[in-house]
């Protein structure tokens, strides 16, 4: 069961059992307050058989709100609740776009923005929050595009806020400019209202405390993600093209490098790199992804493009 589905079955649960608590009290002088209680169990017994037992497979996430804008579970500043949820929504769409094969440019409107449109279909107890859903088909039998980058952007930002360092770190590696940007201003939006963030999405419940959005904030702000092409002399040692991976053994100070074949070679693409070049002196085409944490290069990512023999210009995929 989904977190966000047990969570929507344990507020009911919760009703119910309230309910079922006044219902018991009540003598034979409470006649009317008596069929309006048996009324609103009925309505929540029928709330709790109409929640779907099939797994679901569209983005959902109940987003949690505490702190400074927020009062108790009476209610929530509105311009902050418009503007944190309009930003959950941005990063969405951004890690979308990066996915997907038209992939996310440096600058300029999302393709197919209208796609990754959440709704805002319930709002929710515990401190203040909202129930966001893609509007989709309960026959979905697969994982939709949107959920998938709904789960990447809720393990992205449990990252930022992680204390663990490595975990940031590897998270970062698969990060976009542009979402880094959106992850910079959401966190740092938070901390400068004040505000503390729960978010539940697939089987994950994860909360921010201040410090965890303080945290966030200070990494995403003092990190930067920088892409460029790069040729590199050596040898590949090895392809797994199923897997698109790859392992290049460099004439330079990197020594042994690893990471990812493009995704624009296929399989077949990826086996035929390793039947010419395993072993062979050749330049590779890569594109390094450098992450530069408070001015400082930290770690570096490489995908590999294309190999080409050495002395030639580059060309294709070799």
């Amino acid at each position: 069961m989904s977190s966000v589905r047990k969570l929507r079955r344990d507020f009911a649960s919760a009703d119910l059992a309230a309910v079922e608590g006044m219902l018991s009290r009540l003598t034979d002088e409470d006649a009317v307050t008596r069929m309006s209680l048996e009324d609103r169990k009925k309505e929540i017994e029928a709330e709790l058989a109409e929640l779907p037992v099939d797994e679901e497979h569209h983005a959902q996430a109940a987003v949690f709100f505490g702190g400074r804008p927020v009062v108790g579970s009476l209610g929530i500043e509105s311009e902050f609740a418009g503007r944190a949820v309009s930003m959950i929504q941005d990063l969405v769409a951004k890690q979308f776009a990066r996915e997907s094969e038209t992939g996310l440019g440096q600058r300029g409107p999302l393709p197919n923005k209208g796609v990754t449109r959440l709704h805002v279909t319930d709002v929710l107890r515990g401190s203040f929050g909202f129930l966001l859903e893609e509007l989709q088909s309960q026959s979905q039998l697969l994982d939709t595009s949107l959920k998938t980058a709904l789960d990447q952007v809720m393990e992205l930002s449990s990252a930022f806020a992680e204390m663990d360092e490595e975990r940031f770190e590897a998270a970062v590696d698969n990060v976009d400019e542009r979402v880094l940007k959106d992850v910079r201003d959401f966190f740092s939006y938070l901390s400068q209202e004040g505000a503390t963030l729960r978010l539940i999405a697939g089987n994950a419940d994860k909360p921010f405390d201040d410090h965890a959005v303080a945290r966030a904030a200070r990494r995403a702000v003092t990190t930067t993600v920088s892409d460029k092409d790069e040729e590199i002399v050596g040898r590949l040692t090895g392809v797994l093209p199923e897997g698109h991976l790859f392992e290049f053994r460099c004439d330079g100070p990197r020594a042994v490098i690893r990471g990812k074949v493009s995704r624009s070679l296929s399989a077949a693409d990826a086996a035929r790199l390793a039947a010419d070049w395993v072993d062979k002196s050749a330049v590779g085409n890569f594109l390094v992804r450098q992450v530069v944490k408070e001015g400082r290069v930290q770690r570096e990512a490489f995908t590999l493009r294309s190999i080409q023999p050495r002395g030639q210009p580059t060309q294709g995929s070799g």
